[in-house]
Formats: C-alpha cells, sequence, structure tokens
C-alpha cells in the first residue's frame, strides 16, 4: 500500500508532526510513505527525516478560489504519479479538500472542535481519533463514529527507569509550545501563588512560541527570575524530564500531549487540565489530584503544593502513568493499528 501522509505544516515543534515521522518510521513492510504539506513561513519545519522526492507542498489552504483548484489538480497528478492508494491526514480542511482528487481518505483527530456545518457535511467517510475524548467530539460534530482509537506513538523502555527522588523534588516541567492555547500565563500566576506562599519551587519551561517575550517579562514581575528556566526548543525533551519530578500541562485544548507520553515513559506523571484529549491520560487508579479546569490559577497553585508536599508518592504516581499508557503507545503497535485501517479501507483493491 502507497499511503500520502498529510498535515499542513511539519513545524518541528508540532505534536502531529512528530506523530507522523514515527508512525512513517515504524512502517510494516507493506506500507510505503510520502508526504505532502502545504509549508509554514512562520514556523521552522522539519524536513530532515523524509528521503528525497517524497515530500511535495501544495498550497490547499489558500483563500484563492483559483489558485486553489490548480493546487487540487497538482496534487491528484502526483499522487497519480505516486502510485497513492490512500490519503491520511492529519487536518481536518486538508482531508475535505483531498476529497476532490478522488483518491480514498482517511482523516486522523488530533483535537476537539466545535461543530461547523462544512465539516459535518463534507468530512471524509473514515476517521480514526487520537483519544476517546476525541472520538466522542467526532461524532458530536459530524454524526458518524470513528473506525477506531489509535493513539499517538512513544517508545517506552522495557523497564521503567529509577528516579533519584532527592535531585529532583523541587523541579517540574512543562514542555509546550510558548503559545497561548497551552496556558503559560495561568501557570506563571500559580507559581507566583506558591512563591507567595513561601515555595521555591523551580520550573523549566521547554519550547518555543510567539509568547516567550511576554512570559519573560511575566516572570520579572511575578520576582520568578531564578526560579522559572526557559530551556527553548529541544529536539531530545528526555533531557528535561529526566530532571524533574513531574510534568505538568495546563493547555486550554489538546489532543493527546506527546510530552505527557514521554513523560510516562520516563516514569514522571503529569498534571494536567480538564481538557478532552489531556482527561484520557491520567490513569484510572491514580492517586493524587489532577485534572484540574483550565485557568483555575489557585486550584492548579493546590495541586503543585500537594504535588511537591510528598515526592516519593509523585514517584509512585509516575509507575501508574507508566504503566497506563506504554502498551497503547507502542510505535509498531500503533502502525499496524493503521496498517488494518488502511486495510478496511481499500479491503476491494488489496
Amino acid at each position: 500500500m502507497r499511503v500520502c501522509l498529510m498535515n499542513d505544516h511539519y513545524h518541528r515543534s508540532s505534536g502531529a508532526a512528530i506523530a507522523i515521522q514515527r508512525v512513517s518510521r515504524a512502517a510494516p513492510a507493506d506500507v510505503s510513505y510520502i508526504f505532502a504539506g502545504c509549508g509554514h513561513k512562520q514556523r521552522i519545519e522539519d524536513l530532515s527525516w523524509i528521503e528525497p522526492g517524497q515530500y511535495r507542498q501544495f498550497d490547499i489552504k489558500s483563500s484563492n478560489p483559483f489558485r486553489l483548484i490548480r493546487e487540487i489538480i497538482r496534487l491528484k497528478k502526483w499522487l497519480k504519479e505516486q502510485k497513492c492508494d490512500l490519503i491520511h491526514s492529519h487536518h481536518r480542511r486538508l482531508a475535505v479538500l483531498a476529497r476532490l482528487t478522488g483518491v480514498p481518505v482517511l482523516y486522523t483527530g488530533q483535537l476537539v472542535f466545535e461543530e461547523e456545518a462544512w465539516f459535518r457535511w463534507f468530512h471524509p467517510k473514515y476517521m480514526t481519533a487520537i483519544t476517546p475524548s476525541v472520538a466522542q467530539n467526532l461524532f458530536e460534530t459530524t454524526g458518524q463514529k470513528t473506525v477506531a482509537c489509535i493513539g499517538n506513538p512513544v517508545l517506552f523502555p522495557a523497564t521503567i527507569p529509577e528516579i533519584d527522588t532527592e535531585s529532583v523534588k523541587t523541579r517540574a516541567v512543562c514542555v509546550a509550545r510558548l503559545e497561548p492555547v497551552k496556558g503559560h500565563v495561568h501557570l506563571l500566576a500559580a507559581w507566583k501563588i506558591l512563591y507567595d506562599r513561601g515555595y521555591r519551587y523551580h520550573l523549566d519551561l521547554v519550547g518555543e512560541g510567539s509568547l516567550k517575550d511576554q512570559l519573560v517579562e511575566l516572570v520579572k514581575e511575578y520576582g520568578l527570575s531564578e526560579y522559572v528556566h526557559f530551556c527553548g526548543y529541544t529536539k531530545n525533551v528526555n533531557v528535561h524530564i529526566e530532571r524533574a519530578l513531574f510534568a505538568i500541562l495546563a493547555s486550554r485544548i489538546e489532543g493527546q500531549g506527546i510530552v505527557t507520553l514521554e513523560a510516562a515513559a520516563n516514569g514522571r506523571a503529569s498534571l494536567v487540565t480538564a481538557v478532552p484529549g489531556s482527561v484520557d491520560m491520567v490513569p484510572q487508579n491514580a492517586q493524587l489530584s489532577n485534572r484540574i479546569p483550565y485557568g483555575e490559577e489557585n486550584a492548579l497553585a493546590d495541586c503543585i503544593e500537594q504535588w511537591f508536599s510528598d515526592p516519593k508518592e509523585v514517584v509512585r504516581e509516575g509507575e501508574r502513568f507508566y504503566q497506563f499508557l506504554k502498551s497503547s503507545s507502542d510505535p509498531e503497535v500503533i502502525t499496524q493499528r493503521y496498517r488494518d485501517v488502511y486495510r478496511q479501507i481499500l479491503k476491494p483493491k488489496v
């Protein structure tokens, strides 16, 4: 099977782009991938992992109808040249437009969205979701059930890493793009509340984005420069996760945060907001308070204080996250499940 993996961009900090990369690398022997995108002038893309000739850009997000038609014709021609059997899109607008090529389309829902008429009426017949809450959102906004719920790929070690509690007991990490949707403003406000209570905890902010200057100024205003550290973009987030007792994701919107999976692979629990996607990541046997309503800074501060007050219990919570997420995140398992969906869609042809 020849499958075109499609996303609007391959920004180096994009969870969807990272998932696409890992899915393609773990592809079964009978599946080969090519890649399509729209490019993104404002974001740094990472295409280094794609073999020459396997990637092409198409401006099918253009608002110019004539250019849009021309680009869809270009896409259709390229897919025919590549002998592509199926388009697997991780972007819903592109998934709808890709149907115009005549090639079967699978859409993978990465996020939750409000209902929009154009997607309800023109969504692809076949859809998957990365978490149960995203699948529920797709059903509510389209009236159609997904064919499978398949998460994002992260390779877990065979055994849970050991944690030197003493060396990490006062540090947490947040790995997220420095954009409004990730809730950094609320997280820093919670850190200020903890500071005013007399606590001197460290927070590593790993990521890049448009809010960096604003967040740096906010840290200075709060008097937290000694305790909040801007670590920038890093390809290997494990370096920072290993220095922390636990991870925090204070987002307004999530799908299935790869960073939460990365933390679990390092034996770390994640404190998350009660938003679709993130709520599915917390083990049913979790013991610590979690799933904080988005934007509730005092509640977030209370939970962070509770977690730091008992480092050994946080380590045990990390073990629960590791056990809960390990098997479902295996890249080979995920790619095999996608292969089964591809075969289901192309059944008359394969």
